[in-house]
């Protein structure tokens, strides 16, 4: 009766003819019944292959092949992926090669092989884009962390720096190493309140010692920030970094009651701020530009305002070059000294040129390179353009007037900038000039 509901296409009629026929031992008929069962069940709609999985079971565990379909069906239906590709296996290795549902299982096959495919490119996909993010995060921080040059490189790379450099160390040698940190100095082993409060009032008061130094590099990192460079950050900063961790330390343990141990460590950090780190500043300043002035130097530098003057039609005389030294370095940058030197001839001709015709001296001009030393013995470095016109109502307080973008007001900013001083002298009654203008540069 089974097997004609199956040929009659009675799904149902046939698998419950074949579960009556499971417990007839008679000739076999039961195991027969058995496979039958789990053919049709193989091939029956997913609802009720569910109520026969116990059915397939017996048959899968008695070796029958139609019976590892069935149960991969179910666990395809249940997302079990793994185990629908093992039992297909099994089918598609022990069913006869006319079975049916070989080609199914051929094609379920190969849908869970490409599906495999595709989530393991996902799951390497995601590696890829976490391990990625992982490593984008990480380069990211140290660039952060590492990113930028020390000063020291950075005054290589940028001379022009060099005026800010030498600005913020003066002020924070005066201001705080000379006057503020030197304070450090009084205390001493025995824990005096009084002086301590003076000592730690000193430091931070009107704002902390170690908060000035790192305003003065920001603002240096600015100056950077403007020429195109980035300076490191405070933290790592070899020469500025060390200091304010020093100065803060400092500034903590004076507010601290006096022990063995904070005692010994503020006189080493005393020791440490009037030795290697004045002397780390000091290095900075000796890494400002050298420019050396010759003859060489100066014949271009006037070529190149000759021609401009001739090329706008202004009269021209030819300079007098005195050159007291063959290397005379200034500690400007070779920019802003040519651009010095060339407003002060621009100067000079334009003074000669505008003189009264029935000026008795000839018009003539005069270059001097010289060395000499200030009234407390200190090297320095001239350089002055002089004339031979009328020094009218030229003056120091009146080149402090002029405009800051022409002239002797360009020269004014320049020798300011480069930390020099304006010079302005009255040549000899016997001499062919009248005057010089010019600067004087600490050698």
């Amino acid at each position: 009766l089974g097997g004609l509901a199956e040929w009659s296409g009675d799904t149902r009629g046939s698998l419950a003819c074949y579960r009556k026929a499971l417990d007839i031992k008679d000739a076999g008929i039961g195991d027969r019944a058995l496979a039958r069962l789990a053919g049709v069940a193989a091939r029956a709609p997913l609802e009720i292959l569910a109520t026969l999985e116990p059915e397939l079971r017996r048959a899968s565990a008695r070796k029958v092949p139609s019976a590892e379909w069935g149960m991969a069906r179910l666990a395809l239906a249940r997302g079990e992926s793994q185990e629908a590709l093992a039992r297909v296996d099994r089918y598609l290795a022990t069913a006869d090669a006319d079975e049916p549902d070989r080609g199914p299982a051929a094609a379920a096959r190969a849908s869970i092989l490409l599906a495999h495919e595709r989530a393991h490119a996902e799951r390497v996909l995601r590696v890829v884009i976490g391990a990625a993010a992982v490593i984008t995060l990480a380069l990211a921080v140290l660039f952060a962390l590492f990113r930028g040059a020390p000063l020291a490189h950075a005054l290589s790379l940028r001379p022009s720096l060099f005026p800010s450099v030498a600005r913020a160390i003066g002020e924070l040698r005066h201001d705080v190493l000379k006057h503020r940190i030197s304070v450090l100095g009084v205390l001493g082993p025995d824990d005096d309140p009084a002086r301590r409060a003076e000592v730690a009032r000193v430091l931070w008061e009107p704002r902390r010692a170690s908060t000035l130094v790192a305003e003065a590099f920001a603002e240096l990192g600015r100056a950077a920030a403007g020429r195109g460079l980035t300076l490191r950050r405070l933290g790592r900063e070899p020469v500025f970094g060390p200091l304010v961790a020093d100065l803060r330390r400092a500034e903590e343990l004076v507010v601290r009651p006096s022990t063995p141990d904070s005692a010994r460590e503020l006189a080493a950090i005393d020791e440490r701020l009037r030795g290697p780190h004045a002397e780390r500043l000091q290095e900075l300043l000796r890494l400002g530009p050298r420019t050396r002035v010759d003859g060489a130097r100066l014949s271009e530098w006037t070529r190149a305002v000759e021609s401009e003057l001739r090329l706008r039609g202004a009269p021209w005389a030819g300079p007098v070059l005195e050159l007291h030294g063959l290397d005379l370095e200034f500690p400007v940058e070779e920019s802003a000294l040519e651009a010095l030197f060339a407003n002060l001839l621009r100067n000079a001709q334009a003074a000669i040129a505008a003189r009264s015709p029935t000026d008795p001296r000839a018009p003539s001009v005069l270059v001097r390179v010289t060395e000499e030393r200030d009234p407390v013995g200190r090297r320095q470095l001239v350089l002055l353009v002089g004339d031979s016109a009328p020094t009218g109502d030229l003056s120091l307080a009146s080149i402090e007037t002029r405009d800051a973008g022409r002239g002797l007001g360009i020269v004014r900013e320049l020798v300011r900038e480069w930390r020099g001083h304006l010079l302005l002298r009255a040549e000899p009654e016997d001499s062919a000039w009248v005057k010089g203008v010019g600067a004087c540069f600490p050698a």
